[in-house]
């Protein structure tokens, strides 16, 4: 493995270091830990750590960097003090040791959603396989959705034809027209899009061939390259008023973002879902979830999920490759029986002995004692000349080699009973594994079609719900004061919010408003304000520390590791949660007083001032 010095390459590489970089010190894993959290990289960066007590890692560094090639760093650390130098200047939850691997992009979202750098876990040598092949296909995504991946022919590569044979995975296998075998990784495709969305069995496809690493790479053939290809096949794909599949991107409470195409995304408000204001989308909809909406205007495009009929039919979505499937499926909400499971086939006893095989595993290895209770007594060989001219010492090693020859014979005999019997029970696991695989599969089913009658049932009693709580259309407010107003809303809150037995255990705490608290929530956009409301009570009845969805926690004066922000007073600031997974999630940010609680302001997840 080669040696080099990060400042080297920050500062002058164009290319990722062609062999892993081992880290041996402190100093070097915290300028490691730096130099990803500064903007500006130009490659991801695979970092593999060896477990505690350890020389070589549970994955495989250099099998990773053949993999990548110039498309990825690799970097080697240690789980020790280095490890530690490397976790205290990463943010909460992105950090890596103790023998797992880890792959951050070039785009800093990570830093955020931790989720977006997937932590790889491996726990021993046996693990090494499955680790290795997870950051490689983390480290070529990630390559892929920083256009580090052109599609276009490397040098010496061929412009090959063949026949897909099948799917394996995040793999295809496909036959060449010269009876060669070449594959299709997934991370190499198209970004979020499953290989069984492309390719399908018995497909013809055309790509550059890598002879080196035996790589098809279709990007060439893809259909709907840009948005503007997208744009254009999606007028001749479908007419106005058409239902059509499209897949949810995010959520918020306001509007839902989705996608037709890969490169074709589409945000829908919250007034073309329902009619009532008061829906909050992100309980309707599931990120990945693909569900139907009608097609309203091409220019600009635009959709609608309020009108469509269950017994409507969407029009299949088109294929991003010749001769593939569409690249979306509709789900199937109707439940599927779940077959009761058959008897397992009689298994065949052997050819021979023809007697039954009695199918069981010995409890122990058969002793050569054992065995020799049941070797027969050997007769004495016939010589060819009288025994008495035959030495004793002779006669006696015959024996004993003879009988280490039965015993030998007897022994290995009864090694192969036991490799039958072994053999026999095997398959039938291996049939009953099959069987239960398959009650599983139509399990899922049965719950997936569930769950969508689930999100049509919740649609439709949120619905009802907040149409029976929404106020008369045109009622005023009752107070003039902003702040008598927002008051008002909160002692009306926590009147229906606690029960009538509980209220003088959980009264509101005393509370102010901070100069521009009601400024900041009539500014803010994409979050309710009786959410805010709901929140404030939380808070204020110290409900909000048993609740892990609000993520509460103090807010620091600077980056992970900084201390506490604190006013003279002695009041620290605290910050909770109002939306959780979605872009630009809204957080409250609060002062605890010695006397109460003093409401700061309203803000995005990415404004962390108190």
């Amino acid at each position: 493995m080669g040696r080099l010095r990060f400042p080297e390459v920050a500062a002058s590489a164009v290319t990722p270091p062609s062999k892993v970089y081992r880290v041996t010190s402190e100093a070097e894993a915290s300028e490691l830990a730096h130099r990803l959290l500064t903007p500006g990289r130009r490659w991801p960066v695979a970092v593999l750590t060896l477990p505690t007590g350890y020389d070589e890692p549970f994955g495989d560094p250099d099998a990773l960097k053949e993999a990548v090639g110039d498309l990825a760093e690799v970097v080697l650390m240690p789980t020790s003090d280095v490890s530690w130098a490397f976790s205290r200047v990463m943010p909460p939850m992105t950090q890596v040791y103790g023998g797992a691997g880890r792959v951050y992009p070039v785009d800093h979202g990570w830093v955020l959603d931790p989720a977006r750098s997937r932590l790889r876990f491996a726990y021993s040598p046996q693990d090494r396989r499955r680790i290795t092949e997870q950051l490689i296909s983390d480290a070529l995504q990630a390559a892929l959705s920083a256009g580090l991946v052109e599609p276009r022919p490397r040098p010496g590569a061929q412009l090959r034809s063949g026949r897909v044979q099948g799917l394996i995975g995040s793999r295809a296998l496909v036959t060449l027209d010269d009876l060669a075998v070449a594959t299709v990784w997934e991370e190499l495709t198209v970004p979020g899009v499953a290989l069984d969305q492309l390719l399908t069995k018995g497909q013809p496809v055309t790509g550059s061939y890598d002879q080196v690493s035996r790589r098809l790479d279709l990007r060439a053939a893809l259909r709907f390259a840009d948005s503007a290809s997208a744009s254009a096949a999606v007028g001749e794909a479908y007419q106005i008023d058409d239902v059509v599949l499209v897949e949810v991107v995010t959520v918020a409470d306001e509007a839902v973002t989705v996608r037709l195409l890969p490169g074709l995304t589409v945000e829908v408000g919250r007034e073309a879902v329902t009619s009532n204001p008061n829906d909050r989308l992100s309980g309707l909809f599931s990120v990945g979830e693909v569900v139907a909406g009608r097609l309203v205007t091409l220019k600009p495009l635009s959709l609608r999920f309020d009108d469509i009929d269950d017994a409507e039919t969407a029009k299949p979505a088109p294929s991003l490759l010749p001769g593939g499937p569409s690249w979306l499926r509709p789900p199937d909400p109707r439940p599927a029986a779940v077959p009761t499971p058959r008897p397992p086939a009689p298994s065949l006893p052997p050819a021979a002995p023809p007697q039954p095989v009695v199918r069981r595993v010995p409890s122990r290895q058969p002793t050569p004692l054992d065995v020799a209770r049941r070797i027969p007594p050997v007769p004495q060989p016939a010589l060819a000349r009288p025994a008495d001219t035959v030495p004793a010492a002779a006669q006696d090693q015959v024996v004993q080699l003879n009988r280490e020859l039965a015993v030998e014979r007897a022994t290995r005999k009864s090694l192969a009973d036991e490799s039958t019997a072994l053999r026999f029970r095997a398959a039938e696991l291996e049939a009953e594994l099959a069987r239960a695989t398959g009650v599983i599969e139509q399990l899922q089913t049965r719950y997936r079609g569930a769950d969508l009658a689930r999100q049509r049932l919740v649609k439709q009693l949120r619905s009802a719900q907040d149409r029976a709580d929404q106020p008369p259309a045109g009622e005023a407010a009752l107070f003039l004061d902003p702040e008598e107003q927002f008051r008002y809303e909160v002692t009306c809150e926590w009147a229906q919010r606690i029960p009538a037995a509980e209220k003088a255990d959980r009264r509101l705490a005393p509370y102010v408003l901070a100069p521009g608290f009601l400024e900041s929530l009539e500014q803010l956009e994409g979050i309710s304000r009786t959410k805010v409301v709901t929140v404030v009570v939380e808070v204020l009845t110290g409900q909000v520390q048993h609740l892990a969805g609000r993520d509460l926690h103090q807010i620091r004066t600077g980056r992970a590791g900084s201390r506490y922000a604190r006013r003279a007073d002695g009041a620290t600031s605290w910050r909770v949660a109002l939306q959780r997974e979605s872009a630009g999630a809204r957080r409250l940010h609060y002062w605890r007083t010695q006397s109460g609680y003093e409401l700061s302001r309203v803000v995005h997840h990415d404004d962390y001032r108190p």
